[in-house]
């Protein structure tokens, strides 16, 4: 009966917006903050099954949230989807040695995030 929930880390409404509605659409609650030290103290209070991380973020950046994920004791296997209209020639690669398991480049195809979506959770939202 408990649906999968997703932290979404994002500063950009429009970007919330899109991504709040891919989730809803396959059942999975989000919750929504907009710069790394939210997400961190977010993190602290209850793991999620499924984080979308955008990059450039205020105060704390997306990197940084990113290494405290796979780094340090918050929530090392919970999947991360990291999102940047930022992407660098180095930043999918920097994204996935920090431990994200699928990037994307805004503006990105919603159908392309659904489907990461859907195969990410599934490990994680059996909360039984």
């Amino acid at each position: 009966m408990d649906r999968p929930t997703a932290l979404v880390v994002e500063d950009d409404p429009s970007s919330s917006r899109l991504v709040g509605e891919i989730l809803r659409k396959r059942g999975v609650d989000a919750k929504f903050v907009v710069d790394g030290i939210d997400a961190l103290v977010s993190l602290h209070d209850s793991i999620p099954d499924l984080v979308i991380l955008d990059i450039a973020l205020p105060r704390v950046d997306g990197w940084q949230v990113l290494h405290a994920l796979r780094m340090g004791d918050l929530a090392g296997a919970v999947p991360i989807i990291v999102i940047t209209a930022h992407g660098q020639g180095n930043s999918a690669r920097r994204a996935f040695e920090g431990g994200a398991d699928r990037f994307f480049e805004k503006p990105f195809m919603p159908a392309e995030l659904a489907a990461a979506i859907q195969e990410l959770l599934p490990q994680n939202s059996n909360k039984g």
